[in-house]
């Protein structure tokens, strides 16, 4: 079975969006909703969708994500975010190819379609990541390492031991799969326009803070296994 978890904070319009594209996957799974206090109608909107409710009162998604692996029962684990970026129909490919590798990543910034549609396209998938490659893409060996679309089986997870109780959990991932030398697949996704407000610290401090971290542990960046998918059939 995979579990599906998805970190949720006010995403009322995007987690209808995307607990109805997970609806149409014909696969065994679970739903479970990692809300952090939502006071709009996320929690109502996933109830009605079907989708099991675990109600977190710490905040941060690193911490979301850990409650959410600890009340799932299914073998293999799957992260989501609830914001209508992430396509739910590339779920079960990636848990097929999370049989083979240690973790299966989904990246809009591999082959970037879509990246040109819009405005707030463009500025996500190819005009930030420009800007941020020099400072801080170009030490990691995935395309897009703060993805949050993620699946793996538990056992990966419960060897990763992550600490980050926030955002940084995503950075994080990747200097700990590098660090156990994992074998990772990289699938590209196209690029969506986000549905409601970003929830993402977009200040230079953070940004600071990723740069030096990725550059502490660039040694170890460098030991990660990754093969490309550059064409994927869902």
């Amino acid at each position: 079975m995979l579990s599906i978890i998805l970190p949720t904070l006010n995403e009322e319009d995007g987690i209808l969006e995307t607990l109805s594209e997970i609806n149409k996957l014909n696969i065994e799974k679970e739903v479970l909703v990692v809300d952090g206090l939502s006071t709009d109608k996320t929690i109502e909107n996933a109830k009605r969708l079907g989708a099991e409710i675990v109600i977190e009162k710490r905040m941060g998604k690193g911490i979301a994500m850990a409650t959410g692996v600890k009340n799932s029962k299914g073998e293999f684990i799957a992260f989501l975010d609830a914001d209508g970026t992430y396509p739910p129909k590339y779920l079960p490919t990636m848990q097929r190819l999370a049989k083979k590798y240690d973790v299966v990543v989904a990246s809009r910034l591999l082959n970037r379609e879509g990246s040109t549609d819009s405005v707030h396209t463009f500025l996500h998938y190819q005009l930030f990541p420009f800007l941020f490659k020099k400072f801080y893409y170009g030490k990691f060996e995935t395309t897009e390492p703060i993805t949050g679309m993620r699946v793996m089986k538990r056992s990966i997870w419960e060897k990763l031991d992550l600490k980050s109780s926030n955002f940084f959990i995503e950075t994080e991932m990747e200097v700990e799969m590098a660090k156990k030398r994992m074998n990772v697949a990289e699938i590209p996704i196209p690029c969506r326009k986000r549905i409601g407000q970003s929830k993402w610290d977009f200040s230079w401090k953070t940004w600071l803070q990723i740069t030096q971290y990725a550059q502490k542990n660039e040694k170890h960046l460098k030991n990660l296994k990754v093969v490309r998918y550059r064409n994927i059939k869902t």
